[in-house]
Order: structure tokens, then C-alpha cells, then sequence
């Protein structure tokens, strides 16, 4: 049998994987995008999972909706389920759950319907943000996934800043630029470099930006 691996909380989940400091504007700016996305595609419930590299493991770190105390801690394998499966590919994935060991939640149904883009830093894998929908009449569509691979993009992006938000600074521009040649645009990292530095400042801008964000999402669906 699998040894038990004891579960750690979702400051240690993030500041192993991500290196992401607990209480930092980064975690929050993450959050921020899961509830984002989950607004934004009409879905019920919202994760963030994050790679374990050495156990070619997901780990769920954050969930907006119900289920968060119940899925923390839990593991997916790569390759399993649609969230497993946008992991392999590196590709978002739009279906119904077939992994019910791990993509299970505190309802007592099943989702009908999962979105998952992965996170990708330098074209490697680094976590998955998913979407739930428990309505019967709810399907996720290409406009859809296609929003949430932008919304997995630009949190790619605040995590890869957390390790390099210093030498940005230093470069200026320049720093910036070179982050966009990791096959993320240009956009999408003067927007993430924007809202981490805005957020590190003044944490107390916060809510103004989430309100932002989801007004300029809503006007795009």
C-alpha cells in the first residue's frame, strides 16, 4: 500500500510547489483569478491545484465554493480525469469528471460538467485551475476554455513572479519583455506584473482590483 503523506496546509502546498510565501499579495492575486474564473464561465465551484513534481501528483491548494476544508490536500495523478488530463497534455480539457476517487467535493453530487487549463511556466506544467458545474443544464464551451487558458496564462505569470519579481524590478521593461518570451504574451505579464506590484504596495487594493478585473470579464462574455 501507498504510505500516508501527511497534509500540509495551503500556505505550505504554495511556498513548496510555487514558492509562494504565506499572506503574500501573490497568494491573494491567485485567489483572486480562481473566483475570476469561476464568475466568469458560470461554474459553481473553483480550484487551483498545483504540480508535485517528485510524485507526478496534483495538489488542491484553494477552492472557491463549498468543498475547500474537504478537497485541500487531496491528490490527483497526472494523466487521471479531466483535471489529470489537461496536466499530461498541457492543454485545457472540457468534459465530464471520470476520476470520482479525487474529483469528488462536499455536494452530494458528482460535477456534470469540468474545465481545467494548466499553468504553464517556461512550456512546463507547474498546476492546473479548474471549474466545476453541478447543474444538469450547465456545458462548458470553446469560449469557455478558451478564457480560462488565459486566466491559467496570466496565473502562471504571478506565480513565476514571486521568483523573479526582484530582477524585474532591477531590469525595468526590459525584465518584463523577457519574461513574455516563455510563450506567454506580452499582455497578459504587463497585466500580471501590474496587478502583483499594485497588490505588494497596497494590499489594501485588493478588492478594488478583484471589483476591476470582473467588471472587464463580464464585458468580454
Amino acid at each position: 500500500m501507498t504510505p500516508e503523506v501527511p497534509v500540509p496546509g495551503d500556505a505550505q502546498i504554495l511556498s513548496t510547489y510555487l514558492g509562494i510565501s504565506p499572506r503574500t499579495p501573490e497568494s491573494a492575486v491567485l485567489r483572486l483569478l480562481v473566483e475570476l474564473g469561476v464568475t466568469s464561465v458560470g461554474a459553481d465551484e473553483g480550484s487551483l491545484l498545483v504540480l508535485d513534481p517528485d510524485r507526478k501528483e496534483l495538489v488542491f491548494v484553494m477552492t472557491i465554493g463549498a468543498s475547500e476544508e474537504m478537497l485541500r490536500g487531496q491528490r490527483i495523478p497526472v494523466g487521471k480525469g479531466i483535471t489529470g488530463l489537461a496536466a499530461a497534455t498541457a492543454d485545457v480539457q472540457v468534459g465530464a469528471p471520470t476520476f470520482e476517487d479525487r474529483e469528488q467535493t462536499a455536494r452530494a453530487s458528482q460535477p456534470v460538467t469540468v474545465l481545467a487549463a494548466p499553468m504553464l511556466v517556461r512550456e512546463e506544467v507547474v498546476g492546473v485551475i479548474t471549474a466545476a458545474a453541478f447543474r444538469p443544464e450547465k456545458r462548458f464551451g470553446q469560449a469557455d476554455a478558451a478564457l480560462y487558458g488565459k486566466i491559467a496564462a496570466i496565473a502562471s505569470v504571478v506565480a513565476e513572479q514571486s521568483r523573479r519579481l526582484a530582477t524585474i524590478e532591477a531590469l525595468g521593461r526590459e525584465g518584463e519583455a523577457a519574461l513574455g518570451a516563455d510563450g506567454i504574451s506580452g499582455e497578459e505579464v504587463a497585466i500580471a506584473t501590474a496587478v502583483t506590484r499594485l497588490t505588494r504596495a497596497h494590499p489594501e487594493r485588493l478588492a478594488a482590483v478583484r471589483a476591476l478585473l470582473t467588471a472587464v470579464s463580464e464585458l468580454a462574455t
